[in-house]
């Protein structure tokens, strides 16, 4: 399965970077940044380049409705011939569990997995960290 990452300024490079750091090097990964000056056209050819024919494609991007969600449907909806799918709301949560995912599961079952570790990746400090949260200081003391 390749994974295409994409978003706005050096979002993309830089999420790609982070999951380097965490996960390694990181077969069938491409990180497309959609920068200032550059056309939706230009970004089209670039998904374009990063697909092959014959496998299948998990886009995720950063903003819901944005540039980079716009071409990669675009794509999705003119390419019948791809297993592909977009995702938006990426968050580094999101991509480390797709990667590892991508391993054992479908690629809807992927899909599914990465918009649940998406949410989930989401809390609030200050609820997580309140008196009555049950929270073990220890999970948190090393990192990732």
């Amino acid at each position: 399965m390749k994974i295409i990452v994409i978003g706005h300024g050096n979002f993309a490079t830089g999420i790609h970077s982070s999951l380097k750091l965490i996960a390694g090097e990181q077969e069938k990964v491409d990180a497309i940044d959609f920068v200032e000056g550059m056309s939706a056209n230009e970004l089209k050819e670039k998904i374009l380049a990063a697909i092959t024919s014959d496998e299948e494609v998990l886009v995720l991007c950063d903003l819901l409705g944005g540039t980079p969600f716009k071409v990669a449907s675009t794509i999705m909806g003119n390419r019948p011939d791809l297993q592909m799918n977009v995702l938006s709301g990426l968050n580094l949560a999101m991509l480390l569990e797709t990667v590892f995912a991508r391993m054992t599961l479908s690629f809807d079952e992927v899909a599914k997995k990465a918009v649940a570790a998406a949410h989930s990746g989401v809390v609030n400090g200050r609820e997580l960290f309140s008196d009555d949260s049950e929270v073990i200081e220890e999970d948190f003391e090393s990192g990732i």
